[in-house]
């Protein structure tokens, strides 16, 4: 029993009226008493049956014809108030791609009125003259919203694709489309339901940010290359343990760790979608990860504990995200040997990892950064490196936590779907 049957039962029993048909709303409550502790799927079908003896034993055919009608112009008034309530372009076409239904949402982001677009062409079903194109632009139309309609009539659905069409001052719009084929009771393909939305705000702020991110990250490299030379010549004439060097030192590395995260933040932003996930064996990972963290802090005492095989889907960079977690455990540490305990943990759902320290602890602002989605005052992180992992994290489908570890310190929790 589909979803369909079902919002058709309820609107049944809001179309029959208590007092013109008082015997039959009676006995389809009844019908539904008896049947409500079943499963819903069962109800349901019950439901359904139940009707079909009510509507032919206590209505004539006459009452039973106006119940069903009213009950279609029920559902049909609901559906088309979501239609021209709904702040994207929806749009129905035809086989041929000639426009059937063009709501509120079409007008604001097309600039074409209803009265406009009806008949006209939104997307190619053969080939097109010139007459025939000025909705969809023509020659000059996109080839992914020009193509959909084989691709739809092929059996095909379309989820979040990118395309440009013309509006109707001449200017191209940068979209995101998702579409659905429609098909009769024959199941002869009869048009396609079309969801658009404008994304050229938005890619357009991204195209900015990445100029920007590149310019300051390369002036941010050449001015670090500058200053870090200066600095050696400093440190050679001053004792090896001079504060001051050291502190200089310190703010240098700062600054060349933001300009590495910008840059993996833009290689986040430009990779999205399933393409930019990849499976990982974690236990294998953590075990390299781990050991490259002993090779530049050999006075730490890091211990890796994981099953032979623990398969999860992550995010590319994820490898970075998971570099960075285990740094923060031992770059936050005071002790002079500080210990991270790393333990990988697979179930059927996917894996964890959880890296445990004996450090001071996130400090609140900082924690929370791993349970909020976006920075405020109450949240600002010292660096973006644990935003990063935030990001990261969340691109790959999974779940991030932090915990105090029973070795005193900070415990950080990755989760990731199989």
């Amino acid at each position: 029993m589909n979803r369909y049957e079902e919002q058709i039962v309820g609107a049944l029993f809001d179309v029959v009226d208590a007092e013109e048909h008082g015997e039959a709303r009676r006995l389809l409550m009844r019908a539904y008493e008896s049947n409500a502790t079943g499963d819903r799927d069962e109800l349901i079908e019950r439901l359904v049956s139940e009707l079909v003896v009510v509507l032919n034993e206590e209505l004539t055919r006459r009452e039973g014809a106006d119940v069903l009608t009213d009950t279609i112009g029920f559902l049909l008034d609901r559906f088309l108030s979501v239609v021209e309530v709904a702040p994207v372009a929806i749009v129905v076409v035809g086989p041929d791609g000639t426009v059937q239904l063009w709501n509120d949402g079409a007008e604001r982001l097309f600039g074409w009125s209803e009265s406009d677009a009806l008949g006209r062409r939104f997307v190619s079903g053969e080939a097109e003259t010139e007459a025939e194109a000025e909705v969809d632009g023509g020659a000059e139309a996109a080839d992914p919203l020009e193509s959909s309609l084989q691709r739809l009539r092929n059996g095909e659905r379309l989820t979040g694709v990118e395309a440009r069409h013309p509006h109707r001052d001449g200017s191209l719009l940068e979209v995101r489309f998702w579409a659905a084929p429609l098909r009769d009771r024959d199941g002869e393909f009869t048009g396609a339901t079309y969801v658009a939305t404008d994304i050229g705000e938005r890619k357009r702020r991204e195209q900015r940010l990445t100029v920007l991110n590149r310019v300051l990250r390369h002036n941010i490299r050449n001015d670090a290359n500058v200053i870090a030379g200066h600095l050696e010549a400093i440190a050679a004439n001053r004792p090896d343990d001079d504060p001051h060097v050291e502190a200089m030192d310190r703010r240098l590395s700062s600054i060349v760790d933001l300009s590495e995260a910008a840059r993996q933040l833009e290689r986040l932003q430009g990779s999205d979608g399933e393409e930019s996930q990849t499976t990982y064996d974690l236990s294998s990972l953590v075990e390299g990860r781990a050991g490259d963290l002993r090779a530049t802090h050999p006075t730490a005492d890091v211990a890796v504990r994981s099953p032979a095989d623990a398969e999860a889907v992550a995010h590319e960079l994820f490898p970075y995200a998971l570099d960075n977690v285990l740094e923060n455990a031992i770059e936050h540490n005071d002790s002079p040997s500080p210990r991270v305990r790393v333990t990988v943990r697979a179930d059927r759902d996917g894996a964890s990892v959880t890296v445990a320290d004996d450090g001071p602890g996130l400090p609140p602002h900082e924690r929370e950064v791993l349970t909020r989605s976006d920075e405020t005052k109450l949240t600002h992180s010292t660096g973006m490196g644990l935003w990063l992992v935030r990001w990261i994290v969340r691109a790959s489908g999974g779940e991030l936590r932090a915990a105090k570890s029973d070795l005193g310190g900070t415990a950080v929790t990755v989760s990731l779907r199989g």
